[in-house]
């Protein structure tokens, strides 16, 4: 079986449900012993037969937003096929030593069980950037639990992840004030904005913000300029393609043409970059140098 590569990086937004769901999916699929893995509801596996054993199983039962976390509540299953043991079964013929006699492999299983959680919950604790896991690891042994004649251990911890909360991502309530139909200077779309200080009709300016093309996402890249022309006011509207749209002045809030904007916003030699406006010479008219 391949296994899937663990990247260990704060990096990684395990605030998202799928993120959390796929780490927890990714670690029992490369811990050996482990055959089989599901996720949701405990009593979906009640009376299943699954293809290969032992199995897992991978529940987020509840989520709690904090100032800068998000604290999941996990549980972890992890079960085997009980198994009867036949009649001649003495303690020189059975494969482990058990401790005490019974009829089936209750105790062999619980005994490996226990140990899969402790090594999932482990390694999670030790050896992930990003996760926390917050008080003891409550695990609780079942035999008779289902009717598939499963027999492990069920595990409940509190995972908290960070979660930065970025408020910008969605407008979520239409502004009070009034909004501008504006222009792109470069590829000519035309987007509904509410702009983060106040405009006018006719202003070419540059923002940092550009239009995703997820509808579901409001902005895209904190790295681009780009210039925009505001065509005219909007009023009484509730879906704007940018919210607090902000005007940079880079020096200009108004560049009057989209071609003196675009020139700031694209430069064609280095010393004349963002990052050198501020040096040097004659910074407010940034002249143009030929080599």
């Amino acid at each position: 079986m391949a296994t899937q590569q663990i990247v260990n990086k704060s990096g990684t937004n395990f605030s998202l449900y799928y993120n959390v769901l796929n780490y927890f999916r990714t670690i029992m699929k490369n811990h050996p012993s482990i055959n089989h893995v599901t996720q949701g509801d405990v009593f979906s596996i009640d009376g299943v037969e699954f293809p290969t054993y032992p199995m897992s199983n991978i529940m987020i039962q509840n989520a709690t937003f904090g100032t800068k976390t998000t604290d999941y509540t996990i549980q972890i299953i992890v079960a085997d096929k009980n198994e009867l043991l036949a009649n001649e079964s003495n303690g020189t013929d059975n494969k482990q030593d058990i401790p005490f006699y019974g009829l089936d492999e209750a105790v062999d299983i619980h005994a490996n069980t226990l140990s899969i959680i402790n090594d999932l919950t482990s390694y999670t604790q030790k050896s992930v950037d990003g996760f926390e896991i917050n008080g003891d690891i409550d695990c609780t042994p079942f035999l008779d639990r289902f009717n598939n004649g499963l027999v492990g251990w069920s595990s409940t911890f509190e995972l908290t992840v960070h979660n930065d909360k970025n408020r910008c991502l969605f407008f979520l309530i239409n502004p009070s004030g009034s909004g501008y139909q504006i222009e792109d200077c470069e590829t000519g779309d035309l987007y509904n904005a509410v702009l983060e200080t106040s405009g006018s009709i006719g202003q070419v300016f540059a923002s940092k913000w550009v239009p995703s093309s997820k509808p579901s996402s409001i902005f895209e890249s904190y790295d681009n300029l780009r210039c925009f022309t505001i065509l005219k006011e909007v009023n009484d509207f509730d879906a704007w393609d940018f919210s607090n749209l902000p005007i940079l002045a880079i020096p200009y809030e108004d560049f009057e043409t989209c071609e003196n904007c675009e020139l700031w916003t694209s430069p064609k030699i280095w010393n004349t970059t963002p990052e050198t406006w501020d040096i040097g010479t004659e910074t407010a008219l940034r002249k143009w140098q030929y080599t």
